[in-house]
């Protein structure tokens, strides 16, 4: 990130070929963003070459009463502390 836009792309423009050329990184396309004044702000991916992809999908299932459960199957209860008056109050 950077509040030079132009310093920012030639940055940019030395970066991305040496992660691309390094063989034990994997990276992702850079994403720029909008910068508050003008500047450059870029998001960039970038893992172990050698690291396992993990894929995780979500299967949701509708509930009725839309109330929480805990493993167990007992509802999540809020607990509510009870504070005390002070000894001689």
């Amino acid at each position: 990130m950077t509040d030079d836009k132009e310093r920012g792309e030639e940055v940019l423009a030395v970066l991305l070929p040496l992660l691309n050329a390094c063989t034990a990184l994997r990276a992702g396309e850079p994403t720029r963003l909008a910068h508050r004044g003008g500047g450059l702000r870029v998001v960039l991916d970038v893992q172990l070459a050698g690291a396992p992809t993990v894929t995780v999908e979500r299967d949701d299932v509708p509930r009725s009463s839309g109330r929480r459960t805990r493993a167990g199957g007992a509802p999540a209860r809020r607990q509510r502390r009870r504070l005390e008056l002070p000894p001689g109050g």
